[in-house]
């Protein structure tokens, strides 16, 4: 039985090219900012537009970029918010999530239907009062003040991921492990959330890439400057009158790298985890 070779379409062709032009156009800043590190001072200000440095390669930026930006303080500072976010997210709200998907109570719809309008709330209409809030609570300029508010915002998308894969699964096996005599929180820590890994993954990459790349709610919180994030403490890196992009550009380099590893490392589990979470409402 003989295979038939595809036959060409304008569609096709269509398709490809208007993916490859997007697929370039999500490219180009990443490569204009490596560029552009690479980019002397005069050059940078005087050919900012093309990403090719023109008289020559200038690595030495890297090296002064690392000694000024302090990279190592900054880096723990970040490493720290995101690890911390990631992991209460991942506890509370899984538990919340476990909770609306499995446990019978009054009103828990209700509650489902509030988090879920939540996820249309834009985070900067509440900066406000957010900052009122950490101010009145002696939390400003603090880890906690800091952390709070991001773990807040992540909770309608990861409640409403974690209530749909919950809801996914069989409750026979909920019902089975109550006959075995297992209490409901031993159901959820040992059965439920082992197997939600692919959910875990998805909202642990989602809120780790937001803790780590926020520069919003850190700028409006912190005033001391040793508790700065690192995009927080880029922003910064020069103050001068004119702009130097090449210094700007490395120091971006350096505190987007991290994120692209391990979005890089976790890409799968989050793609699963994405498809998995919706697949029930």
């Amino acid at each position: 039985m003989s295979i038939r070779p595809k036959r060409f379409s304008i569609a096709t062709l269509v398709k490809h090219v208007v993916l490859l032009a997007y697929a370039v156009a999500c490219f180009y800043p990443f490569f204009w900012m490596v560029g552009t590190s690479l980019k002397s001072q005069t050059d940078a200000l005087g050919n900012l537009a093309s990403p090719i440095p023109e008289d020559g390669i200038h690595f030495e930026n890297y090296a002064e970029v690392w000694e000024k930006l302090d990279f190592a303080k900054y880096f723990v500072n970040s490493i720290s918010l995101s690890v911390v976010c990631v992991l209460c997210v991942v506890v509370i709200y899984s538990m919340v999530g476990f909770a609306l998907a499995r446990i019978n109570f009054r009103g828990k719809n209700i509650v489902f239907a509030t988090y879920v309008a939540l996820i249309l709330v834009p985070g900067l209409t509440v900066q406000i009062p957010l900052y009122i809030n950490m101010v009145n609570l002696n939390l400003d300029n603090t880890f906690i003040g800091l952390l709070l508010p991001i773990v807040n915002g992540a909770g309608p998308f990861a409640v409403f991921m974690f209530r749909n894969y919950f809801m996914s699964m069989s409750h026979e096996l909920f019902e089975a492990a109550k006959l075995d005599g297992c209490s409901t929180f031993r159901i959820y820590w040992n059965i439920y959330l082992p197997l939600a890994l692919p959910v875990v993954g998805t909202i642990g990459v989602m809120n780790f890439i937001s803790s780590w790349n926020g520069i919003t709610w850190p700028m409006i919180i912190l005033r001391d400057d040793t508790r700065f994030t690192l995009p927080l403490a880029v922003m910064f890196l020069d103050q001068s009158a004119f702009k130097q992009w090449n210094i700007l550009m490395t120091g971006s380099l350096f505190s987007i790298i991290p994120v692209i590893v391990i979005f890089m490392c976790l890409q799968k589990s989050y793609i699963q985890g994405l498809s998995a979470g919706a697949v029930k409402g």
